[in-house]
């Protein structure tokens, strides 16, 4: 790295802030004399290029004082009154500059074109500030912010408001009345950042609260939405700190926060989006006097690890030192102390991520390059691309529910504001100008709405929204109102900035059918259907009965059944994807027969206890008889089944998105489950239906295959659609019960009835692979009671992998699978091993999955991981306490001294095994060479030498192959591995003279 500062005291020796457009070759500085000084930037990053090496290894600049001191401004901007506070360039236009002053004067210049832009209505007049005067109290500008695609401006002023600016359609709002409903004085928001996925804006003020604000285009209409106070990371405010500035990472993950801290502890706090904007990186070591941090535009990998990937940050203030940080490291990679006589105040790098500039309040400008390896290697394309397609899955509609922080009881309604309320600023300065004026009148006003509407017609009409935008505009205070530039200028401006960027881009984040907005452009919030009121109880012949009730369609039911007719799939997709699957209980019906006898049997006991009337044990639910003869309710296989497994509700819709390609969408609208108005299956892309089913039955489940969907009625028929065309490839599979699961992976498609019956097919064979039943994993006889129905564990998780193995997890903890060869169930995890496995939930660094890799997780990792979940469900006091309990009782007994590493051993074998069934290959080398090391540990000669010669010996007579890997290479991995334990070493030494690892020479062994 390089480092060099120019000696010349810029703007009165007092730098506010600095800017680089988005060409890297034009440095814009603003300060205390009230001018903007443009820089060549090529000409003061050749000032490092430049280098000889000195007589320790390090690079020197040849550069020389002449030089330093020789680079003057190209240009100079002189038209504020007052200092400048605010300088930055458009990301998307190289010529178009933004400067704002103590005077809470805008202006836009591009090239040598001004145009000035003033909060409406204006808070406070303008003053003339003397140029060694103290600054005069008035409603200056503190910060400000463009959108990624340089279409918003952003501003905070002192008066505690943060203005929001549209450059495409020259509307004005202020985001305060998302905060507080417009109520004054609010808090000054020191530092204000919009992200770059274009989908958040954050804000930092004096009250340490962090807001943010999500915002989305609705037919090229903004909604901004406040959605969340983040009121954890800063505990206190730092002394005296007139300014920060907050930097979001490139891919728009880290939120960077400064003069964060935790108790007495100052540090940076680094919030994660996926992680719901909590607190994930902590970066100590500036104390409290870090006020500036700027991301790197640049996405790097480590140069050992390629498929680590972190980003880089630098820190600055009022310490006048300069860290930079790899977010995957607690320590800075480097730190300058004393880079300048007074604070930093501002910093900005290059587009290339390899030069950083810095301003200071003594009005120096320093700049720092970096070589290529100082800082890493940059990824590439392909997979930056792929990480932000990870980062945009956690991005949530705005009309999303998200958790509000407050203490009372009735939730506060979700507010929107629509860029329908904002005020055209060309027609507000017009209005303002008559008053000024004296002119202002009726005829004046409608000529003002009458130009609104002309001005909005062109983009407005077409979508069928109401044009009338402008609303009353109350009377301006006397004061000198600036003048505003004419329609020329604004024609040269618009014209200018088409030309020179994408300002105009329309972002996609939200569709528009996914936003409930009003005529008059004010947003509510999504229906919510009635629930039911609870049925009335009778008793008739001694006997409870629940008196039926009509169904009445209420009005809101009504507008979503015609919401469903016309075909509005984006709305009943956020309804229901917004309420968990809910579930019948299982069948409690029996053969008349067996209720008689449970009957008897029940009479018999409580004669013989001398009780009189029924039994005194209460029954969770009693057994209900069914006579079969004309009785067509209940499915006889339900009845004599000893497994009753719950089984979905029918929906009236849902909406499933593909796992391929989010554009992709399977859509269900259940009718009336007959031929009068059937149910309606439709594959979309985007809003393009490509194409559609009807069904006379009530659609239950629909899963995704590679290249099928298929859906499952409520009689127990699945019906399998091609996912190209919506040919069915089979005739509908009747299974004789309704499912309660239905899953698929790749080819295989697994289903799993009511009454315990699991089938899984193979779809491009077209053939069975699988026929077998639950009943073994429920454990029927372990919890017996005195009825005919015995309760036992349900089932948590059913699903099959990528082969074909169903796997199948129960409320105990245990996770099973089914092999196919040996025709019955096995266990993977369990809580026992949980308890005393030292490898329970373990997981190496560095087998541990990097953002934005393709790679799935382990099955086995998944498992234990719902293992620990019912462990902790089942014992409230916590799994630590549960354990420690059991280690007490058990452990500390004479005889189970070695009880730990038995079970661990254990453990480790049956990961071994299962891994090898499943295929997964990086588990199973994993574990494996883990548990060779162990029994080393251990002293276990005689296991050792078994499992080396299983590896040498089956080499011809069976595979070459074991689990995907090499047998021979896996000895050798496994000899290399364990050399160092001395004890295992004569057995290791025999086994690597045969593989040729060691060979006997006349000196000695040999590698």
């Amino acid at each position: 790295m390089r480092f060099i500062q120019l000696p010349n005291a810029l703007h009165k020796s007092l730098i506010d802030l600095i800017s680089l457009n988005s060409s890297n070759q034009k440095l814009a500085t603003g300060g205390k004399d009230g001018t903007v000084y443009i820089w060549n930037a090529l000409q003061l990053t050749d000032l490092l290029t430049s280098t000889t090496t000195g007589p320790d290894g390090d690079k020197i600049t040849n550069a020389s004082v002449d030089d330093v001191k020789g680079p003057d401004p190209i240009s100079t901007i002189a038209v504020h009154k007052c200092p400048v506070t605010l300088v930055r360039w458009s990301p998307t236009n190289e010529s178009t500059l933004i400067t704002g002053d103590e005077n809470n004067q805008l202006y836009i210049h591009i090239d040598q074109l001004s145009l000035r832009i003033y909060p409406y209505p204006q808070c406070k007049s303008e003053i003339d500030f003397d140029s060694d005067s103290d600054l005069v109290e008035v409603d200056s500008v503190i910060d400000i912010s463009w959108s990624h695609d340089g279409r918003l401006v952003a501003w905070s002023t002192s008066y505690g408001e943060i203005h929001l600016y549209d450059i495409k359609k020259h509307t004005h709002q202020t985001l305060t009345s998302l905060i507080n409903g417009g109520k004054h004085p609010f808090v000054i928001q020191r530092s204000l950042a919009f992200d770059p996925t274009n989908n958040y804006l954050m804000s930092i003020g004096d009250d340490t609260l962090i807001y943010l604000f999500q915002y989305a285009f609705v037919n090229d209409f903004y909604q901004f939405r406040l959605i969340s106070k983040i009121s954890k990371i800063i505990n206190k405010q730092a002394f005296n700190s007139k300014y920060k500035r907050i930097s979001w990472s490139p891919d728009g993950e880290f939120a960077s926060i400064p003069s964060a801290n935790r108790n007495s502890t100052s540090l940076i706090s680094l919030v994660s989006r996926s992680l719901q904007w909590q607190h994930k990186v902590s970066l100590v070591g500036h104390d409290y006097s870090c006020e500036v941090i700027s991301f790197n535009p640049k996405i790097y990998q480590n140069t050992s690890d390629p498929e680590r990937i972190y980003s880089i940050l630098a820190s600055a203030g009022s310490d006048k030192v300069l860290a930079i940080w790899n977010t995957t490291k607690d320590t800075p990679l480097l730190v300058m102390n004393d880079i300048s006589s007074a604070p930093v105040v501002d910093m900005c790098w290059n587009s290339e991520g390899n030069c950083l500039y810095l301003a200071s309040q003594d009005g120096h400008l320093s700049i720092c390059r970096f070589e290529d390896s100082d800082l890493g290697i940059e990824i590439s394309k392909e997979k930056l691309d792929h990480l932000m397609k990870f980062e945009k899955e956690y991005l949530k509609p705005l009309n999303h529910k998200y958790e509000v922080q407050t203490s009372k009881k009735n939730a506060p309604p979700i507010e929107y504001l629509n860029q329908k309320d904002a005020v055209d600023i060309t027609i507000a300065s017009t209005i303002e100008k008559n008053e000024k004026n004296g002119k202002i009148s009726n005829s004046s006003v409608e000529e003002s709405n009458k130009l609104s509407n002309s001005n909005h017609n062109s983009s407005d009409l077409k979508s069928g929204e109401s044009t009338s935008l402008i609303p009353e505009i109350p009377p301006a205070p006397e004061m000198d109102a600036p003048e505003m530039a004419g329609d020329a200028l604004l024609n040269a401006m618009e014209s200018r900035l088409s030309k020179g960027g994408n300002t105009a881009t329309q972002m996609d984040s939200l569709p528009s059918s996914s936003s409930f907005s009003t005529k008059n452009g004010a947003t509510s919030t999504p229906p919510v259907i009635n629930k039911p009121t609870l049925n009335k109880v009778v008793m008739k012949n001694g006997k409870k009965r629940i008196q039926p009730t009509l169904i009445t369609k209420t009005k809101t039911q009504t507008d979503v059944i015609a919401n469903a007719a016309n075909g509005n799939s984006q709305f009943l997709a956020h309804m229901t994807t917004k309420t968990p699957m809910e579930f019948d209980k299982p069948s409690y019906s029996v053969t008349e027969s067996l209720h008689r006898e449970f009957k008897r049997s029940q009479t018999n006991n409580d004669s013989s206890t001398g009780t009189n009337g029924p039994s005194s044990k209460k029954l969770k639910r009693d057994l209900e008889p069914v006579k079969f003869i004309g009785s067509v309710i209940t499915n006889p296989n339900v009845t004599f089944s000893k497994v009753r497994l719950s089984v979905p509700k029918i929906r009236m819709s849902f909406t499933i998105s593909s796992k391929m390609e989010e554009v992709f969408v399977f859509d269900v609208k259940n009718g009336s489950g007959n031929e009068t108005r059937p149910s309606r299956v439709t594959y979309y892309k985007k809003d393009k239906m490509l194409w559609c089913d009807f069904i006379p039955r009530f659609i239950q489940l629909a899963t995704e295959g590679s290249q099928v969907w298929s859906v499952c009625t409520s009689d127990g028929q699945i019906i399998v659609y091609s996912k190209l065309s919506g040919k069915r490839l089979l005739p509908p599979l009747v299974l004789g019960a309704p499912l309660s699961f239905l899953e698929s992976f790749d080819k295989y498609l697994m289903a799993v009835t009511c009454v315990g019956d699991l089938f899984v097919w193979d779809l491009e064979t077209k053939t069975v692979h699988i026929n077998t039943q639950l009943t073994p994993l429920l454990n029927l006889a372990s919890k017996n009671q005195n009825d005919a129905i015995s309760r036992s564990e349900n089932i948590t998780m059913c699903s099959v992998t990528r082969s074909g193995i169903p796997i199948a997890t129960l409320a105990n903890g245990s996770g099973y699978l089914f092999n196919s060869a040996l025709e019955s169930w096995q266990t993977i995890t369990e809580s026992w091993w949980a308890f005393g496995s030292h490898y329970w939930d373990s997981n190496d660094d560095n087998t541990k999955k990097p953002i934005g890799t393709s790679e799935e997780p382990s099955i086995i990792d998944l498992l234990e991981h719902k293992t620990n979940e019912e462990i902790i469900k089942r014992n409230r006091a916590g799994r630590g306490k549960y354990f420690n309990k059991i280690s007490k009782n058990m452990i500390m007994k004479e005889g189970f001294e070695s009880l730990e590493n038995t079970i661990s051993l254990s453990h480790l074998e049956n990961r071994i095994l299962c891994c090898q069934i499943l295929g997964e290959t990086k588990d199973f080398k994993r574990f494996f060479v883990t548990y060779v090391q162990r029994l080393c540990e251990l002293g276990h000669k005689a296991k050792l030498f078994d499992i080396c010669d299983q590896l040498l010996k089956e080499k011809d007579e069976l595979s070459q192959l074991i689990c995907g890997l090499d047998r021979i290479l896996l000895l050798k991995e496994v000899i290399l591995s364990c050399a160092s334990y001395r004890d295992s070493q004569r057995v290791l030494v025999h086994f690597a003279k045969k593989i040729g690892v060691l060979v006997n020479d006349v000196d000695g062994i040999q590698l």
